[in-house]
């Protein structure tokens, strides 16, 4: 009895080995090297899609040293491998395992992590998948488009996830009085000359940072506001041509429905999907509250994505 009990055990885990097989690879860069998962279902697929990370450290797996667990990354791939779809999601430069030279990081600009997303795209081409659909989730979905616009790579279709629809000077203003307003007026005011600054290319030292702000506004990290701020998300959304899928979250704390909104006026061809309890994270959130989804939805890796996610992102692309 016993013999037939492992027996079976080694039966189900096998089928759980071979419903998705993950590969760890490694593409080469000239500063370094990405480092990658690509999952690849049973059978194979001719379509892989291509998770580009938001904002921050976040890993490939969409968890963060700032209090981010989620595995939301990992989480979306699962799902989607489950669809028949190659999935692949690699750590950005200088984060998790694509080491960068700490004294570089400074210098990084938004157009670095616009390569790196090209270059992870042309890795899948090469590796011979006819279709290939970048997911941009937040700010990787400002990425996802300007990679499809550059044309360096022929990109099948692309999903914005909880993407920004407004330039990031105005997505900080936003994020800022949100958390600010009205009690800390004077500290919003210093925020909005700060964000003037830097919209204009101008450095700003650390003195004349206020305190609160400046893990924000850090002159490390300034370079890479400047360069972002740039940047219109809708411009470049109105050029695409490919298809493209727009989700919002009508709990997102981060980044509102308004900017799906945006995008989707820019480009009218898109198709736009709201899912209403869905937070920033692709979680179904119970409170806009933003310090209960910060401890609830946040730092929980066990909540599953928002039901319907998976589905509707997979019957977009395989009606492409």
């Amino acid at each position: 009895m016993r013999r037939f009990y492992l027996s079976a055990l080694f039966i189900l885990c096998a089928i759980a080995v071979c419903h998705a097989a993950e590969e760890e690879v490694e593409i080469t860069a000239s500063w370094g090297t990405i480092s990658a998962t690509l999952a690849t279902p049973e059978g194979g697929s001719d379509t892989a899609v291509l998770i580009i990370a938001g904002s921050g450290p976040t890993d490939r797996n969409g968890n963060s040293a700032l209090n981010l667990n989620t595995y939301a990354y990992k989480m979306l791939s699962d799902g989607l491998t489950a669809e028949g779809l190659a999935v692949m999601r690699y750590d950005k430069r200088a984060i998790g395992l694509s080491h960068y030279p700490a004294e570089e990081v400074p210098n990084l600009l938004f157009d670095d992590f616009v390569d790196d997303a090209t270059l992870c795209a042309e890795y899948l081409r090469a590796r011979g998948f006819s279709r290939i659909i970048l997911a941009g989730h937040s700010e990787g979905g400002e990425i996802a488009l300007l990679v499809a616009t550059a044309r360096e790579v022929t990109i099948d279709g692309i999903v914005l996830l909880s993407a920004a629809g407004f330039p990031m000077d105005e997505i900080l203003r936003w994020q800022l009085t949100e958390q600010l307003m009205p009690a800390h007026i004077g500290l919003m005011v210093a925020a909005n000359n700060l964000i003037v600054k830097l919209k204009e290319g101008e450095r700003i030292a650390e003195e004349n940072i206020p305190k609160e702000f400046l893990s924000l506004f850090h002159p490390r990290v300034q370079p890479f506001i400047i360069s972002c701020m740039q940047h219109d998300p809708c411009e470049i959304a109105a050029r695409c041509t490919q298809p493209i899928l727009i989700i919002s979250g009508g709990r997102d704390i981060q980044v509102t429905v308004a900017n799906g909104e945006a995008l989707h006026a820019a480009q009218p061809r898109a198709k736009h999907v709201i899912f209403d309890n869905m937070s920033h994270v692709m979680k179904d959130a119970a409170t806009t509250d933003r310090m209960e989804q910060l401890v609830s939805v946040y730092t929980n890796a066990q909540l599953p994505l928002t039901e319907g996610l998976v589905t509707t992102i997979a019957q977009f692309i395989n009606n492409l």
